[in-house]
């Protein structure tokens, strides 16, 4: 492993071993003493497989991790372009330690044990880089494309499997959008939309057919976020692919109401490599502005 790798780790493997040896349902919903029905919803789930689980941590445990968001957006990532508009923060370690703590819950061996029996898939791991995963935060004007995450992990080599995701925003309304919404597998439509709740979550597959976003742009009074955790479970490789024909980055696409853009095509493509740039922007969209 080397030492750009090392740096990139986020999970404690001796501060872990707390949550390891420690009863964590006590942070958690009644949802963990009805696995089997949740093993059935997930698994019958369309347009892939999934589950909208409401109440998903102990409620006085949510509402304490809640206010807990940096309230400092400069030293978060910015996503601003036409396909993103969101923030995105993974420097766990140094988070009020409730905060921080939930992601050692969702690491320990209990949680993945419980995921485990609700997804069918035996061979999930924690990612201790937590790639791509963190809190995220979406302002006024906030969206994400609909598309397919990275598939192979850029340190470990794993496979990207499981999503969790985490509402946490209180009060919010549906009119002003930020819902997740899933995609059947020819994004012709779109066939579940799971509403911004307060501590509800939806757990999900990723593969290549799981196109999800929030394309529709977000409409909320400044000040106010859709605020998410966003947590991944990886496996040991199990798509049989030739090795460049893995998604190492997400991979966006339009929906079938949107006006064809060879620009904004060009930025998908750009997007299936890297993060966009300024540069890109200037190119590709100069008079792009995250009002429109």
């Amino acid at each position: 492993m080397t030492d750009l790798y090392e740096s990139n780790i986020k999970i404690n493997d001796i501060y872990l071993d707390t949550f390891n040896n420690t009863d964590i349902s006590k942070h958690l919903g009644n949802w963990i003493h009805n696995i089997d029905d949740l093993n059935k919803q997930f698994l019958c789930a369309e347009p892939f497989e999934h589950v909208v689980i409401d109440n998903f941590l102990n409620n006085d445990y949510a509402e304490k991790i809640a206010p807990l968001f940096p309230d400092d957006l400069s030293k978060w990532h910015k996503y601003c372009n036409p396909i993103e508009v969101k923030y995105a923060y993974d420097n766990i370690n140094v988070l009020p330690g409730d905060l921080k703590d939930y992601f050692y819950i969702m690491s320990s061996s209990q949680f993945i044990d419980i995921v485990k029996s609700v997804t069918n898939i035996a061979d999930l791991e924690y990612d201790p880089y937590l790639h791509g995963a963190g809190l995220h935060r979406h302002t006024n004007h906030g969206k994400l494309d609909i598309h397919l995450d990275y598939e192979k992990h850029p340190y470990s080599g794993k496979e990207r499997r499981i999503n969790i995701i985490l509402f946490l925003s209180k009060d919010w309304k549906e009119e002003w959008n930020g819902a997740s919404e899933l995609w059947d597998k020819d994004v012709s439509k779109c066939v579940q939309k799971t509403h911004i709740k307060f501590n509800r979550a939806i757990i999900f597959k990723t593969n290549d057919i799981s196109w999800h976003g929030m394309p529709d742009k977000i409409t909320c009074p400044e000040n106010t976020y859709r605020s998410t955790l966003a947590y991944y479970y990886v496996s040991p490789l199990c798509s049989k692919k030739d090795d460049t024909a893995y998604r190492m980055k997400a991979s966006y696409t339009k929906r079938p109401q949107d006006t064809y853009d060879d620009n904004k095509s060009e930025l998908f493509k750009i997007r299936a490599n890297r993060r966009i740039t300024q540069d890109d922007l200037a190119k590709y969209c100069p008079t792009w502005s995250v009002n429109d």
